[in-house]
């Protein structure tokens, strides 16, 4: 058809053709604008009218929304506030809840405190084991409680060490004060027998044979008839606090440490009965020696009597029986060589009274003294070689 138009003579009726039908639809293009323009137009006008209150509208909802902002601050401040309490709240309930789970493990180990501070161990030590064995278990999780379980070896050891202390300073004292329970002890069996009235007696009789002889047999051969005591009569070792020896006594059987415990005590005692039974000082020729000599070999045995009736097996019989009989024996020498120079008949006389109360008095304890009662009849001999 191309072809045609272009061979052929039509072209210019073709191209007229063409522009009418251009022109028709030029036409209809602007009839078909023409009609949809005013829809146009009112849209845009509608347009705009909306973008005028939309933006009315917009700042309407701003200020409403600054408003609701300003407004809503203190709830969301309280809110906040509220949240937090809450959360304070939960926390406190949580830590009522693990105090009140703490707290009696907390009392408990105050209560060791105390009773360490005042000396009471032995309390002190049950105590701790109620708390090694009852509480901690409870509430082992607890940093603190670790800690504790982990200075229980510790305090054990501080306990045991004060104890040990107590008693070290027990042993020293009543080493330095022997010769004052002694002389109590020799002072009572003296009443108790009325020395005091037959003493002078025997001092204003005749130096005779017969004189010291009447006495020795009246002290030694007679069995000891004790006569009804006062019932408020304190006897000499009631005058010492045992309690240090009893609590550390206490202390190491509770820890299982008895026997060594046994074995430091009558190792200590025996170092002290070898130094009570050597004389202090050179004067023999007194009888205040011999009455501070006596004085701290009865305070010494007086001393391990009670800690015999009063505990289990802490100074057994034979442990006192070797003392006495290690005792004896240099009592014995000590007596036999002191008195041996002696020439004052007057000074043998006090010195065989001394001697016969002082075996009164350990007979009175129940120690066999006759060993030393012989040193009696040699005495005799020297008093009749001095009168």
């Amino acid at each position: 058809m191309n072809r045609a138009i272009q061979d052929g003579s039509d072209q210019q009726k073709f191209v007229e053709h063409l522009q009418s039908r251009i022109s028709d639809h030029d036409k209809d293009i602007e009839r078909m604008c023409n009609f949809h323009y005013q829809g146009f137009v009112d849209s845009v006008g509608e347009l705009l009218e909306v973008r005028a209150y939309a933006e009315t509208l917009k700042k309407e909802v701003l200020d409403t929304n600054e408003a609701l902002q300003r407004s809503g601050q203190p709830v969301v401040k309280q809110a906040n506030e509220l949240q937090k309490a809450r959360k304070v709240l939960l926390n406190i309930a949580a830590t009522t809840e693990h105090l009140q789970t703490c707290l009696p493990v907390l009392q408990v180990y105050c209560k060791l405190n105390d009773q360490i501070n005042s000396k009471r161990y032995y309390p002190a030590l049950k105590t701790l084991e109620q708390l090694e064995h009852t509480y901690l278990p409870r509430v082992r999780r607890y940093r603190f409680c670790e800690k504790i379980a982990q200075n229980i070896p510790k305090i054990r050891d501080s306990i045991k060490e004060a104890s040990m202390s107590d008693l070290t300073d027990f042993l020293e004292s009543i080493r330095k004060h022997s010769d004052m329970i002694g002389e109590e002890a020799m002072k009572q069996v003296h009443e108790r027998t009325a020395l005091e009235h037959s003493a002078p007696k025997r001092h204003r009789s005749s130096k005779s044979d017969s004189s010291l002889t009447e006495v020795d047999k009246n002290s030694l051969e007679e069995k000891e008839s004790e006569e009804e005591e006062d019932e408020e009569e304190v006897l000499a070792q009631d005058k010492v606090d045992f309690s240090p020896v009893y609590r550390c006594l206490h202390i190491y059987t509770v820890l299982g440490e008895k026997e060594t415990f046994e074995h430091y005590y009558r190792r200590e005692r025996k170092k002290q009965a070898r130094l009570t039974i050597i004389p202090q000082g050179h004067t023999y020729d007194k009888v205040e020696f011999y009455q501070k000599y006596f004085y701290q070999v009865v305070g010494f045995f007086v001393v391990e009597d009670h800690i015999y009736n009063t505990t289990d097996g802490l100074a057994s019989s034979e442990y006192i029986d070797q003392l006495w009989n290690m005792a004896l024996s240099k009592i014995n020498d000590t007596l036999t060589s002191n008195t041996a120079c002696c020439t004052d008949a007057t000074l043998l006389l006090q010195i065989k009274d001394q001697i016969v109360l002082f075996l009164k008095t350990l007979t009175s304890y129940g120690f066999n003294t006759t060993v030393i009662s012989d040193l009696l009849v040699i005495l005799k001999d020297q008093y009749n070689e001095s009168s």
